[in-house]
């Protein structure tokens, strides 16, 4: 409080003032004394007591980005905590009707963005049904009639090989006739036929002569066409039909019966046994193919449909003709099939939860029965059907809502009973344990995986797991690392010299060799990773405490505190070590995600090396989703992102511990 103030200058006028009169001083004119009856002394405090953390704490909330990863960090932490419990999906059996779908977030028609559907292009289709084809060996279709949205937009997609799905589906192409070793011969050969001389024999064919003669489908080879005759238990080119040539035509039109009579010339034989062939030699050294489109035989305008095929691929297929024989180095495929394609937009979901033809056995109809489901009376007799009825609580709950038949069994002595019937597959998986929601609307928001196995519940599962591997592993190696590094910083002299030597030898020793090391002696498990990561893991936390030592151990405050007789351990605990905890802190936080990298790492490098028994880590189902990273990349995608966002949310909320417990070092590190 002022005890005196200045006088108010008197006024005068700017004609008789002037300058040295203005700036002359005279304290008895210009100050008086005030408050002389009024009582002054000292005030308390308005504020309130804070501490260093309250304070760190303060400036911590003032930085935005800081406080909003610490939040999405929070978010993480608390879904990784809930969702393994929250989440009733079942993800330790196997469900493949669920496999494979793709993320779906909501119950609508997004226009295929992440609502469960996709858009599927060249899908194979059956001729016969326009809907998408079966597989040969499975005899199940990949897409099914329920899960198609819209119309199926058709193409044709033109393949080569003698692949199930194109001798199945295929149409047209060409029989390749190729020789199999350099320089060879080979022979394709029509079933055995009696030609009847005095007939009119004619064979037309189409061949692909581009080809035959295209140098990157190996040599240009000689090509003939004979009537073979049986010698010595194989077939010889007997009759020359189309003379062994380079120069190939198209089509062929063939008088056989004029062509072998002049070769004959003896009008007693009427009547000749063999067969149609083609002849190929390849040049010296090379390999040579062939290709013919049909083959045609008629004797008097009457088609022989045993030696005649029109479609190369239902030839071969054995829908068409009689198969051929190879004699030789022959071998046959197909080339230029045709394959009838759709284009389409699908519902993963609908058609995975659609109705299905089901078997239930009697065990399952008495347990159905027993929850209340559904009522059934028994004939016991093959084929027929037995009352009935679904209760008010089946007909949401019951897993099936029609019976088609029974079904009676006898193995040795034991005989059993089952119904067919539909199968509502959302209810019966409901019902079974392997979805947590009775409703054909259940969303999987990062899909599922190979084993229809709910890869969110996965995804937070892992990271449940490594996130307590990463908080367990920087406690340890935070802590060895602030002791190690605080001794070396603090004493140093010889005692800093013999602890970085050490600390050099064992930072030396790459980790995956290290990992390997211990894997061979002590075996895999989650013990034997966290001795893994712990050997050297400290060591970058205790360079950076040893430099934030060296730095504030020579200060005047702590040199004052020396000086009143402060012990070591009071500096480094009380005066040092707080002021060196910012970048401390930052190396900290930024420890946990480098764990699950670190982790992830040796997944991916050494696979099969860590064994967590029955539990996943986070780095672990992301090694996995690399596998599919082509077929199936929204796995890998959804966990990336996760990780990103931790790394990315660590990184932001170490900064902002670091300046706020030393505001000093504020940007020190971005």
């Amino acid at each position: 409080m002022a005890l005196f103030k200045k006088k108010k200058a008197p006024e005068v006028p700017a004609e008789e003032t002037s300058n040295e009169e203005t700036f002359q001083f005279k304290q008895e004119q210009d100050f008086e004394f005030v408050q002389l009856d009024k009582s002054i002394h000292d005030v308390k405090f308005k504020t309130k007591p804070t501490t260093y953390f309250k304070d760190a704490l303060k400036r911590f909330l003032k930085s935005k980005s800081s406080v909003t990863a610490a939040a999405i960090l929070g978010v993480i932490v608390l879904m990784a905590i809930i969702v393994p419990v929250a989440d009733g999906n079942d993800i330790q059996r196997e469900n493949r009707v669920l496999q494979y779908l793709p993320p779906k977030f909501w119950d609508i028609d997004a226009g295929g963005f992440l609502d469960g559907t996709g858009y599927i292009t060249n899908a194979q289709l059956d001729p016969n049904t326009h809907l998408p084809a079966a597989s040969v060996d499975s005899g199940q279709a990949q897409y099914v009639e329920e899960g198609i949205m819209g119309e199926i937009e058709e193409s044709t997609m033109i393949t080569d090989g003698s692949t199930s799905s194109n001798l199945a589906y295929g149409a047209n192409g060409y029989v390749t006739i190729r020789v199999t070793t350099n320089g060879g011969t080979a022979h394709y050969l029509s079933p055995y036929i009696n030609l009847d001389l005095t007939a009119e024999n004619v064979i037309e064919f189409n061949m692909q002569s581009a080809y035959t003669e295209d140098p990157s489908k190996g040599g240009t080879p000689q090509v003939g066409v004979f009537f073979y005759i049986s010698e010595e238990g194989s077939y010889v080119p007997t009759y020359e039909l189309v003379p062994l040539t380079t120069d190939l035509e198209d089509n062929y039109t063939l008088d056989v019966t004029s062509l072998i009579n002049e070769q004959i010339n003896d009008s007693s034989v009427t009547a000749v046994q063999g067969c149609f062939g083609f002849e190929v030699i390849a040049p010296e050294g090379r390999l040579a193919t062939t290709y013919v489109k049909d083959f045609q035989y008629s004797v008097n305008g009457t088609v022989n449909t045993s030696v005649s095929w029109s479609d190369s691929t239902a030839f071969l297929a054995g829908r068409e003709g009689t198969a051929w024989t190879r004699q030789g180095s022959c071998q046959n495929s197909l080339e230029d099939t045709e394959l009838l394609v759709g284009s389409f937009r699908y519902d993963y979901y609908a058609a995975a939860f659609r109705d299905d033809t089901f078997t239930f056995s009697e065990q399952l109809i008495n347990s159905y029965i027993a929850k209340g489901y559904m009522t059934y009376t028994w004939n016991h007799k093959a084929g027929t059907v037995g009352e009935f009825a679904l209760t008010e609580l089946g007909k949401e709950y019951c897993p099936i809502r029609e019976v088609t038949g029974e079904v009676h069994e006898r193995f040795q002595d034991i005989e059993s009973w089952s119904l067919t019937g539909v199968r509502s597959r959302y209810r019966y998986m409901y019902d079974e344990g392997y979805i947590s929601t009775n409703s054909p609307n259940i969303c999987f928001l990062f899909g599922t995986t190979e084993y229809g196995q709910d890869f969110f519940k996965i995804l937070f599962s892992g990271l449940l797991f490594s996130l307590g591997l990463g908080v367990l592993t920087s406690i340890i190696n935070i802590t060895i690392g602030i002791v190690w590094g605080a001794i070396s910083g603090y004493f140093g002299g010889w005692v800093d010299l013999l602890m970085e030597r050490m600390t050099e030898i064992l930072g030396g020793m790459p980790f995956i060799v290290l990992m390997t090391l211990i894997v061979l002696l002590l075996g895999s498990s989650f013990w034997t990773l966290l001795l893994a990561l712990c050997l050297t893991g400290w060591i970058g936390m205790s360079a950076t405490t040893r430099s934030q030592f060296y730095r504030f151990k020579g200060r005047e405050y702590v040199l004052a505190s020396r000086t009143l007789g402060a012990s070591d351990a009071r500096l480094i605990f009380r005066h040092i070590l707080p002021n060196g905890v910012g970048m401390m802190v930052t190396s900290g936080v930024l420890m946990i995600p480098s764990v699950i990298f670190s982790e992830a790492t040796i997944s991916y490098l050494l696979p099969g090396v860590i064994n967590f028994g029955s539990s996943q880590s986070f780095g672990v189902t992301l090694s996995t989703a690399q596998a599919y990273i082509n077929t199936y990349p929204y796995m890998i995608i959804s966990g990336s992102v996760i990780m990103a966002i931790i790394m990315i949310c660590f990184n932001l909320f170490g900064n902002g511990l670091r300046d706020a417990f030393n505001p000093s070092m504020k940007g020190a590190q971005d």
